[in-house]
C-alpha cells in the first residue's frame, strides 16, 4: 500500500531540498521519478508532488501526463508541463 511506504515522505523531503537549490519542474520530475524507480507511476507522482509543494490534485491529474513519463497516454510538452506547475513551482527565467 502506497502510505505505508516511506520513500514518498522521503522522496517528498527531497524534492523540497532540490527544489530550494533551484530546480524546476522538469528536473523535479525527473529526480522523483528516478527515486520512485518501479514504484513510479500516476499515483506516486501525485502524492510527492502533493506532499512536496501543496499543488491540488487535479493539477497534478494533469500533468502527469507529461511526456517525459512515458505513462502511455497523449502526453503534454515540457513547456505545458512547467506552465501547469508554475504557480508552485515557478519558471526560471534562465531556464532549467
Amino acid at each position: 500500500m502506497m502510505d505505508n511506504d516511506p520513500i514518498y515522505e522521503s522522496v517528498a523531503a527531497d524534492l523540497k531540498v532540490a527544489r530550494g537549490e533551484g530546480a524546476g519542474a522538469l528536473e523535479l520530475a525527473r529526480l522523483a521519478k528516478g527515486r520512485l524507480g518501479v514504484r513510479f507511476g500516476a499515483l506516486s507522482f501525485i502524492a510527492t508532488f502533493k506532499m512536496a509543494f501543496g499543488i491540488p490534485v487535479e493539477v497534478l491529474h494533469r500533468a502527469h501526463a507529461w511526456e517525459g513519463f512515458n505513462l502511455g497516454q497523449v502526453g503534454i510538452s515540457d513547456a505545458e508541463f512547467e506552465s501547469l506547475l508554475s504557480d508552485w513551482i515557478p519558471v526560471n527565467p534562465e531556464g532549467s
